[in-house]
């Protein structure tokens, strides 16, 4: 990679499931509360007969408890990049975009004394009322595959006038991936071995220290 033009403006644009956290928050919800029904969703995503979007909205909406019991769920059984952490201390411009929801995100953070600003997070909204939780998607970067679509997120931004550097590792990242200026895929997941085979340009990375290394080596001011 070559050194970054220090009068560009970077923005970071980093998934959420999978690269800030470690385990998937809707995986963990489901496992707890709707495991056998799990197990058929988790096939059928493994099968490739249902699409991401669908994978998290139906299993969200089947699962019944109140919002103070999500919100100790996430806290409680979250694992957290803790270097994500050193990635905040930067204060570099970010925002987080997740095919989840921006609670999963909030709480899960939060949960490791990590408050992230609302307007640092795009995703679902999950809606609490009687007794059930609804998944609303982002009308402005709705995606009928994925829920949040990411390369329109990215593209927003390019048209702003920022590069922007994707941080991401699974399906949900393949299209934000290719839209990207510099991308980050984390060692081992399948968004790696995608850009692998499509020939892509990428930069491998296993935790946020990696990349903040890796950026600081090339960019010296980030605006």
């Amino acid at each position: 990679m070559k050194k970054l033009n220090e009068s560009v403006r970077y923005k970071f644009v980093i998934d959420f499931d999978g690269t800030i956290s470690i385990n998937d928050s809707t995986t963990m919800l489901a496992e707890t509360y709707i495991p056998e029904l799990h197990q058929a969703y988790l096939s059928d995503i493994r099968q490739k007969k249902i699409s991401v979007r669908t994978y998290i909205k139906e299993q969200l909406e089947a699962i019944r408890i109140s919002k103070e019991e999500f919100i100790c769920t996430l806290q409680e059984n979250m694992l957290i990049d803790l270097s994500f952490k050193n990635f905040l201390i930067k204060e570099w411009d970010f925002v987080i975009v997740s095919a989840g929801t921006c609670q999963n995100v909030y709480y899960s953070l939060k949960g490791e004394g990590m408050s992230i600003p609302n307007e640092r997070v795009i995703s679902n909204q999950l809606i609490f009322a009687d007794g059930k939780m609804t998944v609303e998607h982002p009308q402005l970067f709705y995606d009928q595959e994925n829920g949040v679509d990411k390369a329109k997120v990215i593209r927003s931004y390019q048209k702003q006038g920022y590069q922007v550097i994707f941080i991401g590792d699974s399906i949900s990242d393949f299209e934000g991936s290719k839209a990207a200026d510099i991308v980050y895929a984390k060692k081992g997941q399948q968004l790696s071995d995608y850009l692998n085979k499509q020939g892509l340009p990428f930069i491998e990375y296993q935790d946020f220290n990696e990349i903040i290394e890796h950026v600081q080596t090339y960019i010296a001011t980030l605006r």
